[in-house]
């Protein structure tokens, strides 16, 4: 199959097993603390012993179904065929079935979006590869572009009429939020600024001037991505342009944003394999 195909499917399985691996995390931290296993989540109320023992079991599932897809990948490079790519198509279909489920149990209503979308876009791969053959293989392509491009361009404009945004002030709130986080001992979260540099970076003008800047580079930034995975940039810059952005969100949470940013390069790799308004720059 197609290297775009390939890195995308190796993305999902990425994003699928740390998924996976934080909510076992999370699940086994619980039943430490809380021995009746019962735990209040805001805006979902209180979950069960029950529905965190059905939580274990699915994200189980999940990683395995993670580490089969990624050897499938190994084996559609070194034995390409229709066969193949039906397996891996099919595969692709059950880890969306899988996310689906998952979606129930409360993942992150964005991050849930970018992996079915990428599971679903891979089974479209898939499935044009094993009916078409290789002349078919860029199929996800224009559907992977347009979804891509609709995610970027309305998070990027969502945040250019955010006064709040555009100002710095939620890149502030979060770093505050992430240096609590990290002084109360958590390990999600990257702890910077300390606790004892907070008075400055709330109340100088210069961090503030610093956030500003980096708010509008990501309003910005999105945005431009959001029309170069249509096609209006060349690949190499779309592709560097989407690792730029993603680096920068793993900053504000290294542990739990790894899913999403995976996810959104597969839709990126897939998107530039053949976007929608290909020409002399896609």
């Amino acid at each position: 199959m197609s290297i775009p195909v390939l890195t995308a499917a190796l993305l999902l399985a990425l994003a699928v097993v740390w998924h996976a691996a934080v909510v076992l995390a999370d699940v086994r931290a619980i039943t430490r603390h809380r021995p009746d296993g019962r735990v209040y989540r805001p805006g979902r109320g209180w979950t069960s012993a029950a529905g965190l023992a059905a939580r274990r079991r699915l994200s189980y599932l999940m990683v395995v179904a993670g580490v089969v897809l990624a050897g499938l990948c190994l084996v559609a490079g070194l034995a390409p065929g229709r066969g193949t790519a039906m397996v891996l198509g099919g595969w692709a279909a059950v880890v969306l079935a899988l996310l689906l489920a998952d979606r129930r149990h409360g993942l992150n209503r964005y991050t849930a979006v970018c992996l079915a979308l990428l599971a679903g876009c891979l089974v479209l791969a898939g499935g044009a590869w094993a009916l078409g053959g290789r002349t078919w293989t860029a199929a996800a392509g224009p559907p992977a572009s347009f979804f891509a491009a609709q995610l970027y361009l309305v998070a990027g404009i969502r945040k250019l009429r955010s006064r709040h945004f555009m100002d710095g002030g939620v890149l502030i709130d979060n770093l505050a939020y992430n240096a609590a986080q990290a002084a109360a001992g958590s390990h999600d979260f990257v702890p910077f600024p300390r606790t004892a540099a907070l008075s400055t970076l709330l109340v100088h003008p210069a961090p503030r001037s610093v956030c500003r800047a980096v708010a509008v580079c990501a309003a910005v930034g999105e945005v431009l991505l959001g029309l170069a995975v249509l096609g209006l940039l060349p690949r190499p810059a779309t592709l560097t342009l989407a690792l730029v952005l993603h680096s920068g969100f793993l900053l504000l949470s290294p542990l739990r944003i790894v899913p999403f940013s995976a996810a959104s390069m597969g839709l990126c790799v897939l998107a530039t394999s053949q976007p929608l308004l290909p020409g002399p720059l896609g």
